[in-house]
This record gives structure tokens, C-alpha cells and sequence, in this order.
């Protein structure tokens, strides 16, 4: 396909959008509350099922086990000296369940729940009263400190959330941090009525909480969208993903992102004869009830055929939102950057920021190396968040920016149609439009590693210098170096495979790349390696050496700091191991082109 014939391709593929259809689709899967493991959410299933085979694609339905939880009653009351007060409240999915006779106990209250004062007050057989949105990792540091059930202060509105820290079904290594006490969330209202009330002397309270939790089994739905005619890359896909399950009947979360799943599909079915690569539709189940499970379960059950043939991972949640005028924000791999950034500013003039992908949105497929690019697209601007939503906005993202989420209606029963501004759905799924078909068309995939060697060098050089002598550090920088000598004469090839190449150096420079990725993603996004999933918590770069800052803490003569670099030093040598194999797929790579 010449530059003329792609341009003309986009051109009818974005004037082909329609916000019709699109808000059509997602009135049809709003009109079910989507709890994962559901009649109703099986109904959605179907319904986005017959969709698809309406448009030519392959579909496969899975069935799989997922334990869920959700919240299904709550209550709390203030026990002083004058009566027992009620206070309004929320609990949240994979809380602990109260006795039948409730919870009672001292009231202690402790700020945010950080380590550092969660160390300062003795919880041991009390209720903690936690300033902030609760998450999974704030609530961790709480049951250790020894409480027996928390009480959150949130910010205007209560919001579900989900304090699993698991990602997917846990194993025998990760069950025990399944939540064992009971959480209740309550507004900023309530929550200074409990203050004013605790700071007239000490204060008991009583909880009642009831919260489902048992093993289901799940839906998974897959779509394969495959080339016409005789394509030497017709094994490769790109996946395109999104949750259906939903908290209440959430048409903006997930709604839109089905609708434009839907959409998509619509529009490349009348386009497989310029297809060189598939498109693999995947939507899952689990993803707000069972913390990732449907996406975990596929990159455990099609680990291998991940690894040999999905060249990138395509997420989408939550898009259209009224208000959303923010597309600068969304999560993007370093090398995928610029690629999106480059969509995102064709149809709505905005440049994708430098933000490092945060630990959410069914990312399950970091072990097998896929490059992954967005998961929510468009954003509120910052200005219009409640502090404390923006807060938890920045720690599930990744990080601060200009965005504020994605609405106060997140998670709340008010994600209704009304929520859904038609231009915006239709500008964003444009944008998936475009993203999707590049990355099933292009001759060459539009990876560039540069960026990620830059990354990690500037990662390993910040964490040996809090480290100091306690780790050394010098065989990562110095492979990281060797890594960037084979890039960037891999990437000079690459300019002129991309400009006039063959078929046949275009394809080893797609494998190549695929191969450079599988070892570096790894490297730069797992602690636990290419086989299991990481905790659904913050993380940082190159995870598995971040424990080397720790080290400065502990006594080197003490068993704890013996235990924790004899991890590291294994540590290091698979990320060595991880960027020599990525230095010589480089390597292979550039002597393949250079000789075909």
C-alpha cells in the first residue's frame, strides 16, 4: 500500500465513525447492572457476541473461575455517651463480613494511612479512622498495624472499590492477602461528624457489614477479525481489549469502551483486504469484581500463543465522558509513545505525555513482553476532581498530570447515558481507529526501543545512587549500554527498511522487534518475572532492584539485610539475563536485515 493509499484508507475509516452507532451500542449494553458471573452480564456477553458474528469476525466463547466479591449491606453507628448515632456508609468488595452481631470497638483516629503514622498509634484490637479513598495497598498497612476493621473517610462521594490486592485467582503464595477485616467508607460530611464526636473523648463504634464473596464462573468472549487474501504476517494480532462487567449499569464505565470495540469491528470488517495482521477482540469478565481475573486467566491459558504472535496490546476503558476534554493523560509504554501521541493529536490536537503505565487496566500481559498502549483516553480536567478522587486517580494511573479521572459519576449508580457526550465517543473511538489500524496495516511496526534503554538507564543510574555500595550495580549499566549501542544501529537500519525495504526485511524487522520486546518488558515492569502476575498495586520502574534502596535501612550485619540482597543479586542477574537477550535479538536482527 502506497502513502497516498493509506492516507485515503484514513480518511474513509474516520469519516466511517459514527456517533449513532456508537451510542446506540452502549445504550443496548447499559441497559444491564453487570456484575461479573451474572445472568444479566451473560445477556451483555451475548449480545456484544451476536455483534460481531454479525460482522464477519471468529468468535470464541471461554467459561472460567473467577473469585468475586461485591458490597451488599452496610451500616455504622457512633456509640456515645447521649444514644447511639447512625451514620450513613458504604462497604467495599472483598472487605471481611462482620460477625451477624456486628463489630465493635474503640475508635482511633490516624490521618492518611500511611506507614509512618499507622507506626505512631497502636491499632491492636481497635477501628482505625483513615483519612482518603481506600485502595488495596493503604488497606494492607492497615491490617497489619493490627486493627480489627477501618472506617475511610472519602471525599463528596462514595465510590465502589475493590480491596483485593491480587491480580487474577490468587495461588498458594498470594491468598493470604485476601482481606481479613471489615472496611466501611463514609463522605467527607459524615466524616467530620465522627471527628467532632471522637475529639469530645474516647469513642466506640459499631459496624455491620455484609459483603459477597464466592467463586464463579466467568465469561471471556474473543473475536477474530483476520486478513483476506495471502498475508505473510496473517498469524500475527494485535489485541483490543476492554471489560464488560460494570459497577450498576455503567455506560461509561465500560459501555462506551464495548461500543467502541464494536465500532472498530464494524468499520475494519469492510477493510480485511488491507489488513497485513489480525485483529483479536478480547472482552473480559472479572475486571472490577474479581481484580483482573478474565485477562489474568487468558495470559496464563494463552501464555505461548501471546508470546509468539500478539505484537501489542491495545486496552480501552471508559471513553466519551461528558466533560472530558483532557487526552494528554493516557498510559503508554515508552516505545509506543510517540505512535500514539501521533493519533491522539491528528483528531483532537493534544500530545500524549511522558506518564509510565500504572499497575490497573487489565495489564496482564506484561510477563509475555507485549507493548501495551492505553486504557482510559480521555480524561476531566484537573480542575473539576474532588482532591481525593484526583489523588487515587494518580496513584491507579501512574502518576500527576493535568487530568482529574474520569468523572464524578465513576463507580457510582449515576453512570448512566446522560454521562456520555456523543461528539467525545466518537472522537476517542476515532482515535482507536486509527491506532488500530496502524498497527494492523503498517509494514513495520512502530516500536522504538531507544526510549525504553533510556529509561532504564536513568532508572538503575537513581537506584544505585540511593543504594550506594550495598548493591553494585555496574553489570546492569554497563549491558544497558551495549543495549543502546545495538538499538540505535538497529534503529538506523530500521529507517530504511520502513522507507524502502523488502517484504522479507520488513518481516524480520517485525520479529525482531517483537523479540527485542518480549525481553525487555519484563525487565522494566515485573517483579515476580514473565510467568506470574505482580500484586494489583503501585509499582515503580525495573520493580524487582527497587529493593535495593532498602537495603540503606536495614544493619548489614543483620539477617534481614542478608536475606534482602541475596534476592537482589538473583534479581540482577535475570535483569542482566533480560538485556542481554534483548542486546543480542538487537544484534540478530540488524545482521538479518542487513543481509537479506
Amino acid at each position: 500500500m502506497t502513502a497516498g493509499q493509506s492516507s485515503n484508507l484514513e480518511t474513509q475509516l474516520i469519516d466511517a465513525v459514527s456517533a449513532d452507532e456508537l451510542m446506540d451500542s452502549t445504550r443496548s449494553i447499559a441497559q444491564w447492572v453487570r456484575l461479573s458471573g451474572t445472568e444479566d452480564e451473560a445477556k451483555a456477553f451475548d449480545w456484544i457476541e451476536a455483534k460481531l458474528k454479525g460482522f464477519g469476525l471468529d468468535t470464541h466463547r471461554y467459561a472460567h473461575p473467577g473469585l468475586v466479591s461485591w458490597p451488599e449491606s452496610a451500616s455504622l453507628e457512633l456509640l456515645t455517651a447521649d444514644g447511639t448515632e447512625a451514620i450513613p456508609c458504604a462497604t467495599h468488595a472483598f472487605a471481611a463480613s462482620t460477625p451477624a452481631a456486628g463489630l465493635e470497638g474503640e475508635l482511633v483516629a490516624v490521618g492518611t494511612a500511611t506507614a509512618e503514622n499507622l507506626g505512631k498509634v497502636d491499632l491492636r484490637g481497635k477501628i482505625a479512622l483513615i483519612d482518603g479513598i481506600i485502595a488495596p495497598n493503604f488497606n494492607q498497612l492497615v491490617e497489619e498495624s493490627g486493627a480489627t476493621a477501618a472506617i475511610w473517610i472519602a471525599g463528596g462521594r462514595l465510590h465502589e472499590r475493590g480491596l483485593d490486592p491480587i491480580w487474577g485467582t490468587p495461588t498458594p503464595e498470594t491468598a493470604h492477602l485476601l482481606p481479613r477485616t471489615p472496611s466501611v467508607s463514609v463522605k467527607a460530611g459524615e466524616g467530620d461528624q465522627i471527628k467532632a464526636a471522637l475529639a469530645k473523648g474516647p469513642l466506640r463504634v459499631r459496624l455491620h457489614t455484609v459483603v459477597y464473596q464466592d467463586w464463579r464462573t466467568l465469561p471471556l468472549l474473543t473475536a477474530d477479525l483476520k486478513p483476506s487474501g495471502d498475508t505473510p504476517e496473517a498469524d500475527l494480532f494485535v489485541m483490543f481489549s476492554g471489560h464488560v462487567d460494570s459497577w450498576y449499569y455503567g455506560a461509561m464505565d465500560n459501555g462506551t469502551a464495548n461500543a467502541t470495540m464494536i465500532e472498530v469491528a464494524r468499520i475494519m470488517a469492510q477493510h480485511r483486504d488491507t489488513r497485513r495482521r489480525g485483529i483479536r477482540f478480547c472482552f473480559w469478565s472479572g475486571h472490577s469484581h474479581a481484580r483482573y481475573a478474565g485477562s489474568a486467566w487468558y495470559a496464563d491459558n494463552f501464555w505461548h500463543d501471546l508470546y509468539d504472535h500478539c505484537v501489542a496490546h491495545v486496552n480501552v476503558d471508559s471513553v466519551g465522558g461528558n466533560g472530558a476534554t483532557i487526552l494528554s493523560q493516557g498510559n503508554s509504554m515508552s516505545e509506543v509513545r510517540e505512535f500514539v501521541s501521533d493519533a491522539i493529536e491528528q483528531i483532537a490536537g493534544q500530545e500524549l505525555a511522558a506518564r509510565r503505565f500504572g499497575r490497573s487496566g487489565d495489564q496482564s500481559f506484561w510477563g509475555p513482553g507485549i507493548p501495551a498502549m492505553l486504557m482510559s483516553l480521555s480524561e476531566q480536567p484537573a480542575a473539576n476532581a474532588d482532591p481525593l478522587l484526583l489523588a487515587l486517580h494518580h496513584q491507579i494511573s501512574g502518576g500527576a498530570g493535568v487530568g482529574g479521572g474520569l468523572g464524578w459519576w465513576w463507580h457510582t449508580p449515576e453512570d448512566t447515558v446522560d454521562k456520555i457526550d456523543p461528539d467525545f465517543l466518537k472522537r476517542d473511538a476515532t482515535i482507536y481507529v486509527l491506532i488500530l489500524n496502524r498497527l494492523s496495516s503498517i509494514p513495520v511496526l512502530p516500536f522504538n526501543y531507544a526510549a525504553v534503554v533510556d529509561d532504564l538507564g536513568a532508572v538503575t543510574r537513581a537506584i544505585q545512587e540511593k543504594a550506594g555500595d550495598n548493591l553494585d550495580l555496574s553489570p546492569v549499566t554497563e549491558q544497558i549500554a551495549a543495549l543502546r549501542t545495538a538499538v540505535d544501529a538497529l534503529n538506523t537500519e530500521l529507517t530504511r527498511v520502513r522507507e524502502n525495504g523488502s517484504q522479507e526485511q520488513q518481516i524480520a524487522a517485525n520479529r525482531g522487534l517483537m523479540r527485542l520486546g518480549r525481553n525487555l518488558i519484563p525487565v522494566d515492569y515485573t517483579n515476580t518475572g514473565q510467568f506470574d502476575h505482580d500484586l494489583a498495586v503501585p509499582t515503580k520502574p525495573m520493580p524487582a532492584l527497587q529493593g535495593a534502596v532498602e537495603l540503606t535501612t536495614l544493619d548489614p550485619k543483620s539477617a534481614g539485610y542478608q536475606y534482602r540482597r541475596t534476592r537482589l543479586i538473583r534479581e540482577r542477574n535475570r535483569i542482566v539475563f533480560g538485556l542481554k537477550e534483548a542486546t543480542r535479538a538487537a544484534n540478530d536482527t540488524l545482521a538479518t536485515l542487513r543481509q537479506a
